[in-house]
Order: structure tokens, then sequence, then C-alpha cells
């Protein structure tokens, strides 16, 4: 062996640097809680629609569009959606009109909700069009 290789080799020192600061952590933490808050206030609201969202389109999959009318399927969904508690949407807000002999149900809807403070999030949910099976003439 050489004698170069046996040399004890001496740790780098760093001037100042020990760990963690409190700033890089408290900055972390800070988007770790805002990220979690923003969760809390989205995951129900979400929920809530992919739940309405199926109830309408079992409703409309439902209905016979000769022998029921538009105020029977929005009877049917208030009763519905009563039921499952969705609060996000009220039957008003609900639309229902006739279309080449089929019905169209619009219940398409916004939920604000509060952020923090002074700042409120808007979810816009616009896909919530369903048409029952239309009927030809027989």
């Amino acid at each position: 062996m050489y004698r170069h290789q046996f040399v004890a080799r001496q740790p780098l020192e760093h001037a100042g640097v020990h760990g963690f600061s409190v700033w890089p952590v408290s900055l972390n933490l800070l988007l770790v809680g805002a990220l979690l808050v923003m969760a809390l206030r989205v995951v129900p609201s979400y929920m809530a629609y992919l739940t309405g969202k199926d109830l309408i389109t079992r409703a409309a999959d439902g209905c016979d569009s000769r022998s029921e009318s538009i105020a029977d399927l929005k009877v049917r969904l208030a009763k519905v959606l009563n039921t499952n508690q969705i609060y996000d949407t009220s039957i008003d807000d609900i639309e229902g009109y006739r279309e080449r002999s089929a019905i169209v149900i619009d219940a398409n809807y916004e939920k604000r909700f509060p952020v923090f403070w002074i700042l409120d999030g808007v979810m816009k949910f616009e896909d919530l069009i369903v048409e029952t099976a239309s009927t030809g003439r027989t």
C-alpha cells in the first residue's frame, strides 16, 4: 500500500450550517396547511357534485319521456336529492325542457366557498346536462 492512501481525511467544515432553520420549516408547514385547507374546502363539494351527477343520470335513464312530464321528473329529482342530502343545488336551479321527443335536464351550477378571510373559491360544474332516451314516433 502507498503512504498517501492512509492519510486520514478531514471532514469539510461548513460554518453556520447545522440542519434545518426556523424559516424553511415554517414555510413548509404553511404550504402544507394551505393545501390541507383547500382540500378540506373542495373535496366535500366535489363529492356532492359526483353524487348529484349520478342521481340525475339515473333519474334520466329511468324516465319515459312519452308518459312522464317534466314536472313529474322534477318531483322525482327533488325527492332523490333530498333523500341523499344534496344541498349544493336545489330543484329550483334544475331546468327541464323537451327537445326532439326527449326531456333534457340542465342542472349546471356553481358552488362558492370561503377559503381564507376575504378570499373565496368558485367551483363551476358545467357538464350536468342529461338527456333522457328519445323515443321515436310509433
